[in-house]
């Protein structure tokens, strides 16, 4: 974790998918649930303390530490795709207003804000006959990995089209 640097976040596989967190200088579990019921791609520390993602086959889930009457405990919500179309999600970056960008895989760049789908990313491509401007994918196929530039203020998309992108944040 970049807030606390005993703690390791790791996933189990199937038929458990078990997410969990471990004290790594004491060797002992802190906390573990079941993180999904279907394969599970990554595990991602946020840039808030106490927040992780996982993803993988057909979701995202937004994960919060919470003290209870009992102790400290995982919450996950699973994310909500609403009018945009399910998709695997193997790549994410969370943004530092709190927002999460994924990929997604048929090419398209989703903004969540919470657990919701508030922004689906195109590129602008050649005017149409007419003059308009045309929107394009932001990639040909599977989005598999996100990083963050941070030099160059701008989030990175590689894709199975063999393209690396650069989205300025502004």
């Amino acid at each position: 974790s970049p807030h606390h640097a005993i703690q390791i976040a790791t996933l189990g596989c199937a038929p458990d998918y078990l997410l969990t967190i471990w004290d790594c200088t004491q060797e002992r579990i802190l906390l573990k649930c079941k993180a999904f019921g279907q394969e599970i791609f990554g595990v991602k520390w946020c840039v808030h303390p106490g927040q992780l993602l996982t993803f993988g086959s057909g979701h995202i889930r937004f994960w919060k530490s919470a003290k209870t009457f009992t102790g400290l405990k995982l919450q996950g919500a699973i994310g909500k795709f609403g009018q945009t179309d399910l998709s695997d999600v193997t790549g994410c970056i969370d943004l530092p207003d709190g927002r999460v960008l994924t990929g997604t895989e048929y090419g398209k760049l989703l903004v969540w804000t919470g657990v919701f789908v508030t922004v689906e990313l195109v590129r602008g491509g050649e005017p149409d006959a007419e003059g308009n401007p045309t929107r394009m994918l932001p990639h040909a196929g599977a989005v598999d990995v996100m990083l963050q530039d941070k030099e160059a203020e701008a989030c990175v998309s590689c894709g199975d089209d063999g393209w690396i992108r650069w989205w300025p944040m502004k």
